[in-house]
């Protein structure tokens, strides 16, 4: 768990220094501005805890039930339409395809498994994300183990808004992956994070995306 990240902040695909945090909570009272603000509907854009009061619940795609620490397991968990295949981005390796009907926008994907593993761990991997827990405490979720993973681990990295289909956020303690653009059949999954996740992490948030990104061979660190 790191509990001294330094004060930067990803928004877009652009970094900066962020400003102190000014806020008066308390360490008590405080919790994660990600896991307070909720998912949007995408039909009013409302937000909503369960359900949005007109249109009903988000839409989830489960995964296929597997026990942890089976073979193969992440490849075993893909929801119903979905394969695991050669990615359409060069020498990205494995990739996401919708192989059934087109997914809508709004369906949502996750939680992201994993194991929990520390700082220095996370930032050596390419299967990592962070989770937001305190106001100065994050926690590192990685995927590198197929045993105990999900088949989220597979999901590649947009590298332009153009392709990009999936949105990441944190919602209560968990990494979710929201279909903002209708994915048809034979088109890869690709996911960017939204800025309301990046702009509550630090530098170290940075480092471990470029490593996602870069563990695949199409993006370059920024260090």
């Amino acid at each position: 768990m790191d509990c001294t990240l330094p004060a930067f902040m990803r928004r877009g695909r652009a970094w900066k220094e962020a400003p102190p945090n000014d806020s008066s909570d308390s360490e008590d009272e405080w919790t994660p501005r990600l896991d307070r603000r909720c998912p949007d509907c995408e039909e009013c854009r409302s937000f909503f805890i369960e359900k949005c009061e007109v249109h009903g619940p988000p839409h989830i795609i489960p995964d296929t039930p597997v026990p942890v620490g089976v073979t193969d397991r992440a490849r075993q968990t893909l929801p119903s339409g979905l394969e695991i295949q050669k990615s359409s981005i060069h020498d990205a390796g494995l990739g996401v395809f919708n192989k059934g009907q087109t997914v809508p926008v709004g369906a949502h994907f996750g939680p992201y498994q994993g194991e929990l593993i520390d700082k220095e761990e996370a930032m050596n991997s390419g299967y990592s994300w962070v989770i937001f827990k305190s106001k100065h405490c994050d926690e590192y979720i990685d995927a590198k183990r197929e045993t105990h993973s999900n088949w989220m681990r597979y999901v590649n990295c947009a590298r332009n808004d153009e392709e990009q289909n999936l949105v990441a956020f944190q919602y209560r303690g968990g990494i979710l992956y929201r279909c903002y653009r209708p994915i048809k059949a034979g088109q890869e999954l690709l996911v960017w994070y939204g800025d309301e996740y990046a702009k509550d992490l630090g530098i170290t948030f940075d480092y471990i995306w470029n490593k996602k990104c870069s563990a695949k061979g199409y993006f370059q660190t920024l260090y």
